[in-house]
């Protein structure tokens, strides 16, 4: 005899990015949302990375106390995309905490898929940047007439039929998705022991990432150079050399400067934030969530900088549930959780964990990063530049981001340890 309430069935978020050196073209100054000639659209991509940046703090901020001393590599980006995914199938308390804990603008399914939707089209097009959504439903499942059309009008996203109950296989062919789309570097993604005949619905968001500086470091440059780890301890790096007009800017505030590295016929740039103190990495965490990257963005001007950079490589996964219910969504993960605008069948659904993996790699050509979300449900006035260069010798711990010119966070992390 069928229980009159059923447990909830799973569903699984997972998102995957990576970033590699190799790309695009000069990040413009951030534009004055009061300036006349700002249209409407300007000032709904303004809000959307001012959104998704304060999302891409908070989230920053849990992973740095979850994983404390460890480089820290995501992408904002993707795990908003992914989480907003399930959103739309979602509805009443669970929604609710979904608007607020994902700071979107707007508790309307059409408007908040109209959001990604123009980050998404600009660039589906994209050699540099490529982000791609994908379903996987279980085997005899359709999804609702209505949450079907807006991910794939809106998301991009194609729905793909497994039988979950074959778990090796039905991660092998997530993992195989993910791994086509961010050029190999995000490999096994799911693994096949959280798969199982309970699952009905898996989400993927990949993003792959592979940019040129537009002023390329000089590789006979390069020199074995010293990395403070801390005030005490350090390590011989490779140290990248660059002197360069440079959009740069002093951060009083923060106690820190920052400078924006582009990337070649793009609109995307590096901003790396370096904190003035050696030590200072932990006092900047604190100080950057009271930070807008607009305020950061704003506050840059061109100058003569005398960079030093080290290659480095870092790799990241995280399941993100934790994270989730402290940022106030815990009821998507209960068998309270109300996800009933995902499919035809009246199944109830909860989240069983979100996946997220993140890998990058910065050297004298440029930026590779990547990185895969899966959700599974079972700061001040401009100074006069300076003659001389400035000094920017990135020799200890930093915080970096990967931005559009909307300052659209499309990854985030901070570098620790070399």
């Amino acid at each position: 005899m069928k229980s009159s309430t059923p447990h909830p069935r799973s569903i699984w978020i997972l998102t995957a990015c990576w970033l590699l050196p190799l790309l695009g073209l000069a990040l413009s100054p951030f534009p004055s949302v009061h300036s006349a000639d700002v249209t409407m659209a300007d000032a709904a991509h303004q809000e959307f990375a001012r959104r998704l940046a304060l999302f891409s703090i908070n989230v920053y901020g849990k992973l740095s106390a979850q994983k404390p001393g460890e480089n820290i590599v995501f992408s904002p980006f993707s795990i908003q995309t992914c989480a907003a995914m399930a959103r739309l199938g979602a509805e009443k308390e669970t929604a609710t905490q979904l608007d607020q804990g994902l700071g979107l603008a707007s508790s309307d399914p059409e408007q908040i898929a109209q959001s990604f939707h123009q980050v998404l089209a600009a660039y589906q097009d994209s050699q540099i940047l490529r982000i791609a959504n994908k379903i996987f439903v279980m085997d005899g499942y359709q999804l609702r007439q209505e949450f079907d059309q807006l991910l794939s009008k809106q998301f991009l996203s194609a729905a793909q039929s497994v039988d979950f109950s074959k778990n090796v296989q039905a991660a092998a062919t997530i993992n195989n998705w993910v791994e086509q789309r961010t050029n190999h570097l995000i490999k096994d993604l799911v693994p096949a022991s959280v798969l199982n005949s309970a699952s009905r619905l898996v989400l993927v968001n990949a993003i792959h990432f592979k940019g040129a500086w537009q002023h390329q470091f000089s590789k006979h440059l390069t020199r074995p150079d010293t990395f403070h780890l801390d005030g005490e301890r350090t390590v011989r790096v490779s140290m990248m050399s660059l002197k360069q007009s440079l959009r740069y800017a002093d951060l009083p505030a923060l106690d820190a400067t920052a400078l924006e590295l582009p990337y070649k016929d793009s609109d995307l740039s590096m901003l790396i934030v370096l904190p003035k103190t050696k030590t200072g990495l932990p006092a900047l965490e604190e100080k950057l969530r009271l930070t807008t990257l607009s305020q950061i963005t704003q506050a840059l001007y061109e100058t003569k900088v005398a960079l030093k950079l080290p290659r480095f490589k870092a790799e990241f996964q995280v399941e993100l549930s934790d994270v989730f219910q402290k940022l106030g969504m815990s009821r998507m993960f209960s068998d309270q959780a109300e996800f009933g605008k995902m499919l035809q069948s009246p199944e109830p659904l909860k989240v069983s964990a979100i996946i997220h993996k993140a890998f990058i790699e910065v050297n004298e050509e440029g930026t590779e990063a990547a990185a895969a979300t899966g959700m599974v449900m079972s700061l001040t006035s401009l100074p006069m530049p300076k003659p001389d260069p400035i000094r920017f010798h990135v020799d200890h711990p930093f915080t970096f981001y990967i931005l559009n010119k909307d300052s659209t966070a499309l990854f985030a992390g901070s570098i620790k340890k070399l």
